[in-house]
């Protein structure tokens, strides 16, 4: 992948903003006919191709398991206790909960290693990771990175990401000034933490097959070579104020479509929606208006397509990832959060919030839409 970036002033700090825990985690094309057209507005729940499930409360990210064909999600109840959380293991077709996997630590962040099928589930408040064995449900270990913030707390981890070529589990945190938690995977052990580089780190990409990791933040992205841990890229997007909110522009997730050298960076602060940068330039290729507050992001390669949650809007968009034109957008009212796709690229799943009481799982299958 190229490397054409903007500088950033090294003396910039990327102040994390409304981050918890959430997010709590150029030029623009011309519209073509296909971008003109009204997309298909689908409600939920219908029958067919669309299926929600009420869950458990506190329902966070999730990930599809291949090996144990399920799905996995984090449940974290209640922030006000010193207790734990939960990971509800689910049929991937009927959402039906099969297994419930306790943790003595409160659960956000999720991702899996798919070779071993280990779950790794970030506690976000505890600075930990904890390792699952997805096929057992049996917890392998627990493991904190050990670096306090300003106020003596432990840095908040935020995403995760599995390199499963490098066998190393890859964590975000949030603080000034960024900060990487790399374990290795073979001893669940810490390998490095970098930490203070001024970097945005709230948001990870891994883009394993060229040894790069995107990381977002406030107004830009930085891109860090995975073998010797330099920083070698960065691009800083115009800092546009709009004068309905004059809040600056945040990439909280981004999804990143190797081949094509794009990456798509939900916007959270301002409605401008999601952002399609040119990797080799650093330019904004195009802006995608998919609602208010977007937050989970993937990108599929064997559609050509990009699906963005928007929590606010109460949306799933269903996106042409080569008109950018919204093909579908299908109403999960209210709080839409994390999506996962199955490897094959036909269905994925979503996390929804809701403002009490049980939150749901909706099952979605692409090629019935």
């Amino acid at each position: 992948m190229a490397e054409k970036f903007t500088l950033l002033t090294r003396g910039m700090r990327y102040l994390p903003v409304a981050l918890f825990p959430l997010f709590v985690l150029g030029c623009t094309s011309q519209p073509s006919d296909r971008q003109n057209a009204a997309p298909s507005v689908v409600s939920a729940p219908v029958s067919g191709p669309i299926l929600r499930q009420d869950i458990a409360e506190g329902l966070y990210e999730l990930v599809y398991s291949p090996v144990s064909n399920a799905v996995f999600v984090a449940s974290t109840a209640d922030f006000s206790s010193n207790g734990g959380g939960a990971i509800y293991q689910l049929d991937p077709n009927t959402l039906a909960v099969q297994r419930q996997i306790d943790l003595p630590l409160k659960p956000f962040a999720l991702a899996l290693d798919t070779r071993s099928n280990t779950l790794y589930a970030g506690h976000t408040l505890d600075g930990a990771v904890t390792a699952i064995n997805a096929t057992t449900g049996e917890v392998k270990g627990t493991l904190r990175h050990g670096v306090n913030n300003a106020k003596g707390k432990a840095v908040h981890t935020r995403q995760i990401v599995v390199d499963e070529a490098a066998n190393e589990i890859i964590v975000s945190g949030v603080t000034d000034g960024g900060f990487i938690w790399v374990i290795d995977g073979k001893n669940f052990s810490t390998s490095r933490i970098l930490h203070g580089m001024d970097a945005p780190t709230a948001g990870l990409t891994l883009d394993a097959a060229n040894h790069k990791l995107l990381v977002s933040g406030t107004a830009a992205y930085a891109v860090f070579d995975t073998q010797s841990w330099e920083q070698v890229g960065e691009n800083r997007i115009p800092e546009k104020l709009l004068s309905t909110d004059g809040k600056r522009r945040f990439l909280v997730n981004t999804a990143l479509d190797s081949k094509g050298e794009r990456l798509f960076a939900n916007q959270l602060n301002n409605g401008e929606g999601t952002l399609v940068f040119d990797m080799k330039t650093g330019a904004i290729l195009h802006t995608i208006p998919t609602g208010e507050t977007p937050v989970g992001i993937r990108y599929n390669p064997i559609r050509d397509e990009v699906y963005v949650a928007s929590r606010e809007s109460g949306t799933l968009s269903v996106i042409d990832a080569t008109s950018y034109a919204i093909k579908h957008s299908i109403a999960l009212p209210v709080y839409p959060n994390s999506i996962a796709v199955t490897p094959d690229g036909q269905r994925l799943y979503v996390s929804v919030k809701q403002p009490e009481g049980l939150e749901q799982v909706v099952r979605v299958d692409l090629d019935a839409l």
